[in-house]
């Protein structure tokens, strides 16, 4: 049973100081013995942590933090992978698309099956929702805290697994709400320091481990990855 989970992590694939698997070492010296790797718009970081991670006993749930709109707004949802269909030339090379706003081309690949719908050169959200469930991952609507209230309102309505309900910047009691929003919704709940760097004056960003979910909770979310424990 795992006990101390951190599911919002970046590294050097993205815009993280640390290379991936210096992320698993400083989670293993944390006691943190599962993670996720979610680097922006890349998987390519993935490959690295879960092969050091296997060696030192750090269970790591290959992800991704895809940028999208609505509406105007900035919103990141976090996709976690069930399985190996990330790891296909299809699926990075629709991502090399979207990451140079090629969304004509993702719609023509798939001929009208997906949408790629964007806005101020990003997909939509409810899009990128599709797109990371077409290859098997679970998604949660990262830092809520961070959306404007009303837009949060209508978003959360859309087609989620879950709701990063522990964040480094919460405010007071948005927590709970955010956790009361999940069971409400029947999704899970997940916990992200969001991770970006050891340098202390990183106010924006939370360090690895601070922020997490523990045994119980680590349990609902595994579930639902099908992971059963493993």
């Amino acid at each position: 049973m795992y006990t101390k989970g951190d599911f919002h992590i970046h590294s050097t694939e993205s815009d993280g100081d640390l290379k991936p698997g210096e992320v698993v070492l400083l989670a293993k010296e944390r006691r943190v013995d599962i993670i996720a790797l979610t680097d922006h718009n890349t998987i390519s970081g993935n490959k690295q942590a879960i092969k050091v991670g296997k060696i030192h006993g750090v269970k790591v749930i290959p992800g991704i933090e895809l940028s999208t709109r609505f509406k105007g707004q900035k919103v990141h949802i976090l996709g976690y992978f069930t399985d190996d269909k990330y790891e296909s030339t299809e699926f990075k090379l629709i991502l090399n698309n979207l990451r140079a706003r090629r969304f004509k081309a993702c719609q023509i690949y798939f001929k009208g099956k997906l949408s790629f719908k964007s806005e101020a050169g990003k997909i939509i959200t409810s899009a990128g929702i599709e797109f990371l469930h077409h290859y098997n991952a679970k998604v949660v609507l990262a830092h809520p805290t961070l959306l404007n209230k009303n837009i949060f309102k209508e978003i959360i309505n859309l087609n989620f697994d879950g709701i990063e309900a522990k964040y480094y910047r919460n405010k007071e009691n948005e927590t709970e709400y955010f956790m009361s929003i999940a069971k409400k919704k029947n999704i899970i709940y997940t916990a992200g320091s969001d991770f970006h760097s050891l340098n202390k004056l990183d106010m924006k960003h939370g360090t690895l481990g601070q922020i997490y979910l523990e045994s119980d909770e680590i349990s609902d979310f595994i579930k639902i990855l099908n992971l059963n424990g493993n």
